[in-house]
């Protein structure tokens, strides 16, 4: 049990070392990814409203 303990532990300490050495691009990248998905999502959405508003079916 101790082994799988330790194990983890230096996995998680090796992890936490790799994303300080990679600074601010896990941020950048996820801020980037959210940002991206935003502006597709408000995107479609306008589509499907201006597709509802046509058909008479926007509540």
């Amino acid at each position: 049990m101790q082994k799988i303990v330790f194990a983890t532990g230096h996995f998680i300490e090796e992890a936490l070392r790799l994303l300080s050495w990679m600074g601010w691009f896990p941020v950048t990248l996820f801020s980037l990814v959210l940002g991206f998905g935003l502006v597709y999502w408000l995107n479609m959405q306008g589509r499907y409203n201006r597709k509802a508003k046509q058909e008479g079916t926007l509540a």
